[in-house]
């Protein structure tokens, strides 16, 4: 694999298994199995209600345009999504989601407790940066804004090998790290 860098428009709308909205996904592993390892999406939520249950994997997601939402994980808590704050939750949960005001768009990673560890971080870049991804790690990197190597916003990297980024003057971006089983 090395290093893939996807965009929106590569990816393949589809509907929420809850039938509540529609996601864009980036990429998907494995490809054509009803069990994927991992998954990377662009979510546009245009109403409150109920998140699909993804049992077995853990929900990284960050809020990329819009004012926010208000995750209820029942009594597991409550998360407040703004712009460019990374939340982590247990696909296992029922969770609602309740709007602030309109509309919002999200980047997601969802991984397979199975199949690797994660974590999921924003940083921002203000020069040259080498992200490490010693064996057995995946990156994917998400560019939430500024610029990167000529790269659009929204664009998004998955890397099984470092990766080099220089911002353009500046950039913040969502990292998500999957250390494999």
């Amino acid at each position: 694999m090395s290093v893939r860098k996807l965009s929106l428009s590569d990816g393949r709308k589809m509907p929420w298994r809850n039938g509540g909205g529609m996601t864009t996904e980036l990429a998907v592993e494995p490809t054509n199995e009803p069990a994927f390892s991992f998954r990377v999406s662009v979510a546009d939520v245009s109403a409150s209600g109920p998140f699909s249950r993804f049992l077995g994997y853990d929900r990284h997601i960050v809020v990329i345009d819009g004012d926010g939402m208000r995750l209820d994980c029942g009594e597991h808590g409550a998360f407040e999504l703004t712009r460019g704050a990374p939340v982590t939750f247990s696909g296992d949960w029922d969770t609602h989601g309740e709007l602030d005001s309109g509309p919002v768009r999200d980047f997601n990673v969802m991984v397979k407790r199975t199949y690797a560890r994660s974590s999921f971080a924003v940083r921002t870049l203000d020069e040259t940066a080498t992200l490490e991804c010693p064996a057995g790690t995946l990156l994917v990197v998400h560019l939430l804004d500024g610029a990167v190597d000529g790269a659009s916003l929204n664009d998004t990297w998955i890397a099984d090998s470092p990766l080099s980024l220089t911002p353009t003057p500046r950039a913040r971006v969502a990292i998500a790290r999957l250390d494999l089983l």
